[in-house]
């Protein structure tokens, strides 16, 4: 295909599916431009957009603590005493149903790293530490995200509380940790 004709198709395709001209050469340039065998997949550009309904199942109590209540639950084992969290209705080690108990918010990270780019629209601050945490009076690791000003505090025995945003859905997203002073 010659330049006039990429472009077109750039320009035609790109403003189909919402994206710039731009980012349509830089992806699709050696599908147009650079081709080298007739027998080589074809690469097309398309957008999938899904809305959907999502249920949370047996772990819906948590969420809606979250979102009503600002307040992080976990699940206890009455057999074995094992406390989840993230909450689980049924125990992984013994098989007996869970129950469901109100936890702190505070803990200890495990281990962190800090990231500095991101595509997710969940990411409020970057950079950020993405860590596990032992949340206190849990046997298990949660993985969440510490926002704090200087990063480079960020590390493993770090105690953190739970902090909750202004707008709540009922997401994994509606909390964060930040350092405890």
């Amino acid at each position: 295909m010659d330049r006039s004709e990429a472009q077109k198709w750039y320009e035609r395709n790109g403003a189909r599916i919402g994206v710039s001209v731009e980012k349509m050469r830089r992806v699709y340039e050696r599908e147009l431009e650079n081709w080298k065998n007739i027998g080589d997949p074809l690469e097309y550009p398309d957008k999938v957009e899904i809305f959907y309904k999502y249920t949370y199942g047996g772990q819906s109590r948590f969420f809606r603590e979250l979102r009503e209540n600002q307040a992080l639950h976990g699940s206890k084992c009455p057999k074995c005493g094992k406390v989840f969290c993230p909450p689980r209705a049924d125990c992984n080690r013994c098989y007996g149903k869970t129950e469901w108990v109100r936890l702190s918010g505070e803990g200890t990270v495990v281990t962190c790293c800090s990231v500095h780019f991101t595509n997710s629209s969940f990411i409020k601050k970057v950079p950020f530490i993405c860590a596990l945490i032992q949340l206190d009076g849990t046997d298990f690791l949660m993985i969440s995200n510490i926002e704090m000003d200087d990063i480079s505090r960020a590390k493993p025995g770090l105690r953190v509380r739970a902090m909750f945003r202004d707008s709540r859905d009922g997401a994994i997203t509606d909390f964060y940790f930040e350092p405890i002073p």
